[in-house]
């Protein structure tokens, strides 16, 4: 993998591989180490025994990284903008000017974007994030404030330098105005090539320190050292790198450097293939190398690998078996009797015993009781507002129900009766009806008879007058 790496870097043909390769390991590596890009541009001119899924995720990270890369160039532009429009004096520490180092900008990992501003500025510069719609997360690692937004976009504003070592912390302290700005710009300003690579190698001791430091920081600062050129004041550098105690560190990553991606090969490699090997195995302890290469660090570093568990169980142990003069305050009996000390420790903890047991007992009780006080008071409640209801209802006699039935009885009564009259009288009704029917014919006919006769004699009377 890293002759690969050498070859797409010094772009230099690559040689077929003859021997059997698992791809998956070297994907797997590739991204623990953030060399995916770069590997996946070297598999494209060569050919390999490489399965689709594999080919795919190779694929897939490298255009990922293609897309943040682009994003990342948008990003800094509005955000840059966003802190001018504002006035907001703001240092750019890291940026997305890797690419610019690299034969092609997508072989560059920008991992995030670093920004130094003045601690009142905090607030707006948060308002400022979270109306752009980037989220605020908490980050144990980083000790800035991080922002995050789709699609892995990191924006990290800090308001002290994040370095330890106090040469290097001096030479970068005073206010944000000296540094110099940005073109086309007031308030964003810029580091300088030697104040850009000596927080580069800062950021690269922390990360070493940590057990973070990866082929990934190793490319970048030899990168870096090959477009800085002869112009720069490599002098100068190197004299505050010894007065901070890390040029031997810097000597060794360079070095490795040269093995990986270089052609020199007459130096000793003694230290930094131990250097390599630390990287590859994800930075296991190796105090020998700690102590060569940042004797300086030491408390830092024994912080950050001593085993915390292993100390608790040491402490927890001691605890439970002190010293023999610790015991003696307790148990006189120990200066003549030495051999007692274990009978001693027996006795103490079953003190220690019974007492923790005795207080969780009278804790657990403490909480009983003030649970069943508390369902006794919702009892009463409920007992309470049950009574204030049956107060507030009419209270029913067994004489007047009787009363009151025999009243609704009769409405009944006199509606049944109401109701049998009622159908009585249509019954009369109807019958008179068909009663009157009959003689109301007879009366029409009668009429009809009259009228017949009347016209006759009406006739004749005209007859006759004629």
């Amino acid at each position: 993998m890293l002759i690969l790496l050498a070859a797409i870097i010094n772009q230099k043909p690559i040689q077929s591989m003859r021997k059997h390769i698992r791809w998956e390991s070297v994907l797997n590596v590739s991204d623990y180490q953030e060399i995916v890009n770069i590997v996946y541009v070297g598999l494209l001119g060569i050919e390999k025994n490489i399965s689709d899924d594999c080919n795919e995720q190779f694929y897939q990270e490298y255009r990922r990284s293609l897309l943040l890369y682009e994003a990342y160039e948008k990003v800094e532009e509005v955000i840059k903008w966003q802190l001018e429009r504002y006035n907001i004096e703001a240092l750019f520490l890291l940026d997305s000017s890797a690419g610019e180092m690299y034969p092609k900008p997508e072989m560059a990992e920008i991992r995030q974007i670093e920004i130094l501003v003045d601690k009142k500025e905090l607030p707006r510069i948060n308002r400022l994030m979270l109306d752009m719609d980037y989220e605020h997360r908490e980050d144990s690692a980083c000790s800035g404030i991080l922002y995050v937004r789709v699609p892995g976009i990191r924006i990290v504003f800090y308001d002290t330098m994040p370095i330890e070592n106090k040469v290097i912390l001096r030479y970068f302290s005073g206010p944000l105005k000296r540094y110099r700005c940005i073109e086309s710009y007031r308030c964003i300003h810029m580091l300088s090539n030697e104040e850009e690579y000596l927080y580069r190698v800062a950021r690269m001791v922390e990360l070493y320190i940590t057990g973070k430091l990866k082929i990934r920081d190793i490319l970048d600062l030899w990168q870096y050292r090959k477009l800085l050129g002869e112009k720069f004041r490599w002098k100068s550098v190197k004299e505050l790198l010894d007065k901070a105690d890390w040029e031997e560190f810097v000597n060794q990553v360079d070095i490795l450097g040269t093995l990986w991606f270089g052609e020199d090969a007459e130096q000793q490699y003694g230290v930094a293939l131990e250097l390599e090997e630390y990287i590859i195995t994800h930075g296991r302890e190796n105090k020998h190398l700690d102590e060569t290469l940042l004797p300086c660090e030491k408390i830092r570093l024994d912080f950050y690998w001593r085993n915390r568990d292993k100390e608790w169980a040491l402490r927890k142990q001691a605890w439970m078996f002190p010293s023999r003069e610790y015991m003696i305050q307790f148990f006189p009996i120990l200066e003549k009797h030495p051999y007692l000390l274990v009978f001693c420790w027996t006795i103490r903890n079953w003190r220690f015993f019974r007492r923790i047991c005795g207080n969780k007992c009278k804790k657990a009780g403490f909480r009983i009781r003030v649970r069943l006080l508390d369902i006794q008071e919702k009892m009463k409640g409920m007992i309470s507002r049950n009574r204030d209801e049956e107060v507030e209802l009419p209270e029913e006699i067994p004489g007047d129900i009787e009363p009151q039935a025999k009243e609704e009885g009769v409405f009944l009564d006199h509606a049944k009766e109401e109701e049998s009259v009622t159908q009585d009288m249509a019954v009369e009704e109807e019958i008179e009806a068909q009663e009157a029917e009959p003689e109301k014919e007879t009366v029409d006919t009668r009429n009809r008879d009259a009228e017949e006769d009347t016209a006759n004699i009406e006739q004749t009377e005209g007859d006759s007058d004629v």
